[in-house]
């Protein structure tokens, strides 16, 4: 009987000691909202805020509300008040939903719903309209007859009132005809409308759209306080690109690189009032250096060797056609319209984003703060300009095209690199065409082309064409061809002028090709940019200066052959 007493004592003693702690562990709920987000290439780290006002103990606070596309193992939190208070675990739980979370979702679904009211209603008026119709289609049919059959007075259609009669009943129809139109094509464009706003809901619909996650997080405070608590976390739903604007000034030979950043995110929520950085680091392409594999050589079958061969030549000629295509149809835009001023207007600034560099990246800090949907819609950001010291000059290859190109030669003087990215070109105020920036380490060179250079005038011509048919059938066939490239400077200033020009190399033991040196001019650079057969010649060239060069090659090959690629 004892011991049954102590044991009733000792588990009511245990009941009573476990109270305390039940009531100090209370659940407490907050909503959070995104403050800062530095975006890279392809992922976000972003940064939330949380209040909420908490009592003195142990609390497991649920901050509600966040995205289901973040990274999980990314997730950490800090906190800010005035008591001291310890944080504890930290996990993510996710919360299934019923109705649309995505805010940009709900908006679309309320559009849709708009539109759908909006068709009936049109629908309705149709139907009243038809109706109307109708009874004046059966007031036709009755005719002028005052009775009928039955003897039942229908119209008084006496004719002098006949033509009246008809103008009314043929306007009546008109009028019904116009009204019945106008409303089917109103339907018809509501129904766009809604085919449209549906294909974007679809596209905006996701997995992500019908759960979220909550981050619960075990705090120990020492005294009631306000907390705040501050969440990070990785988010692959959002990502920026660089574009740029190169403007060359040929006058003062400056080119003006403008920087932009291209953005969208697509996590799920719409982020307001947030302070935002891109950044230039590539976590996408790891910090695990690449292992190197066995690294084998295998016969090509005999078989395949001539196809391949013939195909390769196929493509080098359906390559240098394009080329010459795309050289000689480069649009020329119209010239931008005149403005008139009674008064000289003062030029919009762009604010420039603020950039912080290290060794190996930039950030850029976009001024004040931005508001992005979560749409797949970009969102393009002026980050700012760097200017450079441009070296002109002009290169022309004359074999594809005998035009010249002007070049502007630029070192990339910031202390971080500029990353890849689309580039506009304009020069002297003109567009030129677009293309794309590799890589720029800072004190690296890149070559802008902008385009052709008229004043830099370009011939090339066939000036020796021999063959030699032997008439052993052992001996080999042998080609000697010998081409001109005269190109004469009519600017008013010295330039500098790069040839380039080529001869066939084989790729067949049978077939032998050589550069005949001494019909070659003087002065060349052989294999530029470890190009075979590619032959260079730079010079400076004076006001009306003019300078000839050719290039003499022969090929010799099996008798009974057929060589491609001549």
């Amino acid at each position: 009987m004892s011991h049954t007493l102590t044991s009733k004592s000792s588990l009511l003693l245990a009941f009573c000691l476990l109270l305390p702690c039940a009531a100090q562990a209370a659940a407490l709920e907050t909503s959070s909202h995104v403050t800062e987000a530095t975006i890279y290439t392809d992922r976000a780290l972003v940064t939330r805020e949380a209040k909420i006002h908490v009592p003195a103990g142990v609390h497991t606070i649920s901050v509600t509300d966040m995205p289901a596309g973040l990274n999980e193992a990314t997730v950490r939190v800090q906190g800010k008040a005035d008591a001291p208070v310890k944080i504890g675990t930290v996990e993510v739980k996710h919360e299934y939903l019923t109705e649309l979370a995505n805010a940009a979702e709900r908006e679309k679904a309320a559009q849709i719903d708009s539109k759908t009211d909006q068709k009936t209603l049109i629908q309705g008026e149709i139907e009243a309209i038809k109706a109307k119709q109708d009874f004046i289609k059966s007031v036709t049919m009755a005719g002028a007859d005052k009775h009928d059959p039955n003897n039942v007075t229908k119209l008084d259609f006496t004719p002098e009132k006949w033509a009246q009669a008809w103008n009314l009943l043929q306007t009546g129809m008109n009028e019904t005809n116009k009204d019945i139109a106008a409303r089917q094509i109103a339907a018809r464009k509501l129904d766009n409308e809604i085919a449209a706003l549906q294909e974007e809901l679809n596209r905006l619909q996701s997995q992500q759209a019908k759960e979220r996650r909550a981050a619960r997080v075990t705090i120990d405070s020492a005294g009631e306080t306000d907390l705040t608590l501050v969440l990070t976390y990785q988010t692959s739903g959002a990502r920026w690109r660089p574009v740029y604007d190169a403007r060359l000034d040929t006058g003062s030979g400056q080119l003006e690189l403008e920087q932009y950043g291209q953005v969208t995110q697509s996590t799920g929520e719409a982020w307001t009032n947030v302070a935002l950085r891109l950044s230039t680091a590539q976590p996408a392409s790891g910090s695990e250096m690449p292992r190197l594999s066995e690294w084998w050589v295998r016969i090509v079958q005999p078989y395949l060797q001539r196809p391949v061969a013939m195909a390769q030549a196929g493509r080098m000629a359906s390559l240098k056609d394009n080329l010459m295509q795309m050289q000689s149809a480069m649009p020329t835009p119209p010239p931008p319209p005149k403005m008139v001023e009674d008064k000289p207007l003062l030029v919009a600034e762009q604010v420039e984003a603020q950039a912080e560099t290290s060794e190996y990246s930039a950030e850029f800090k976009v001024p004040g703060t931005v508001d992005l949907k979560s749409t797949q819609d970009m969102t393009k950001l002026y980050l700012g300009s760097v200017k450079m010291k441009a070296a002109l000059a002009v290169q022309t290859a004359p074999r594809l095209n005998p035009q010249a190109y002007l070049f502007a030669k630029v070192t990339n003087g910031e202390s971080y690199p500029l990353i890849p990215g689309a580039v506009a070109k304009y020069r002297d105020g003109s567009f030129i065409g677009n293309a794309s920036l590799a890589l720029m380490r800072p004190n690296e060179t890149a070559n802008f082309s902008f385009g052709a250079d008229d004043r830099v005038k370009v011939e090339y011509k066939l000036i020796t064409d021999k063959q030699d048919n032997p008439a052993l059938l052992m001996s080999n066939m042998t080609i000697e061809r010998q081409y001109q490239t005269k190109v004469q400077n009519l600017h008013k200033e010295p330039i500098l002028v790069t040839v380039f020009d080529q001869y066939p190399v084989s790729s067949e033991a049978d077939v032998q090709t050589s550069l005949l040196e001494d019909e070659t001019t003087a002065g060349f650079v052989k294999d530029t940019d470890n190009r075979q057969g590619v032959l260079t010649w730079s010079a400076s060239y004076q006001p009306k200066e003019e300078k000839i060069y050719t290039i003499a090659f022969r090929v010799k090959y099996p008798k009974g052959k057929i060589v491609t690629g001549m």
